[in-house]
């Protein structure tokens, strides 16, 4: 889905940063399982961290900026910690970053990839689709806590 209205008013702090070329940050710390998402999805993902926090899973939400070239260090880093990834992202999973992701890290972590379905989606709401894909934060949050096997 790719949706040119969208914005990430919810994530923007106010204050502006020169951002490098290739890197992203974390945004939030956590011990638990990284999750990994670029662009509108960093703001879900922040939304998974608080409902996954309530169920006293610890989520380290890491803000990619970029898809190319990949941020393989920050990642890594990461996952080291961790030693479990999510990577969200709002594509189909063939050709997606995730799977780029996914290559990246196979050797040193569990990682599950939460996409949209590789067929045919239907008109509607941004929210409607993405609950209707179990790509809402409520039902990203139960498939990670089943992947943590919690």
């Amino acid at each position: 889905m790719r949706y040119p209205r969208g914005s990430l008013k919810e994530y923007v702090s106010g204050s502006y940063k020169k951002i490098e070329k290739g890197k992203g940050i974390v945004a939030e710390e956590g011990s638990d399982v990284t999750i990994a998402a670029s662009g509108k999805m960093v703001v879900t993902a922040l939304h998974v961290r608080e409902i996954l926090k309530e169920q006293d899973i610890d989520a380290e939400v890491v803000n990619l900026r970029f898809i190319k070239p990949l941020d393989d260090n920050l990642l890594l880093k990461s996952v080291m910690k961790t030693k479990k990834a999510v990577v969200i992202d709002e594509a189909v999973p063939w050709g997606s970053f995730a799977l780029s992701i996914k290559a990246a890290l196979q050797d040193h972590a569990d990682v599950l990839i939460k996409t949209l379905p590789d067929e045919f989606i239907r008109h509607g709401t941004v929210e409607e689709l993405l609950k209707e894909n179990n790509m809402d934060p409520e039902s990203i949050a139960y498939d990670i806590k089943k992947f943590l096997g919690r």
